[in-house]
């Protein structure tokens, strides 16, 4: 799904984003959302004034978008959300009322640049440290036969009645089970 991300607005936002990622830039904040649960996701970054010393070109997969000279990116958005063919496929990322304002009239579902933070912060928690991969299980443990012998003598299981006995219960289900009664609570 198509996401619209109003950068300076997200860039902004103070007191969501951890001490480890705060202050992050147009770079940063890519790479986050690019670690993100919105990797998969068409995500444009919109950023206000013109490219000059700033990235160009996608970052981890995430486009961005500059409005240029007296252009702002709230007026970029509007205008792709007002252009979008399917706006109920866009969702849009802001912090300015009247941007979350005209999407939600053209039903695109709508993040607030805190809540979108939030949700940035939540997967960058769960999966560890920016730029490392995902932590693995320990392995698990096992058994030497010594340890797999006491366990089959403590179970019953070296006794061939007792494994008989198992498989007819497991074959015939709990003894206590009785026939469905068909009567209704009222017949009762």
């Amino acid at each position: 799904m198509p996401v619209l991300v109003d950068a300076n607005n997200i860039l902004h936002v103070t007191g969501v984003l951890p001490p480890d990622i705060a202050g992050v830039d147009e770079e940063g904040l890519a790479q986050l959302i690019a670690d993100s649960r919105y990797r998969g996701d068409a995500v444009c970054l919109v950023c206000d004034g013109p490219r000059r010393n700033r990235p160009t070109g996608p970052i981890a997969g995430i486009s961005l978008r500059y409005s240029g000279a007296g252009k702002t990116a709230d007026e970029v958005i509007a205008h792709l959300v007002a252009q979008c063919t399917a706006p109920r496929r866009l969702t849009v990322v802001s912090g300015d009322r009247a941007i979350l304002r005209d999407a939600r009239k053209r039903r695109c579902p709508v993040l607030t640049a805190s809540e979108f933070l939030e949700t940035l912060t939540r997967d960058h928690a769960a999966r560890g440290k920016l730029g490392t991969a995902p932590r693995s299980r320990p392995p698990t443990p096992t058994l030497d036969s010594q340890s797999i012998d006491a366990w089959r003598s403590f179970f019953g299981l070296d006794d061939p009645q007792a494994l008989e006995r198992l498989a007819r219960a497991a074959r015939e289900g709990p003894a206590h089970k009785r026939p469905h009664d068909r009567r209704t609570p009222r017949a009762l």
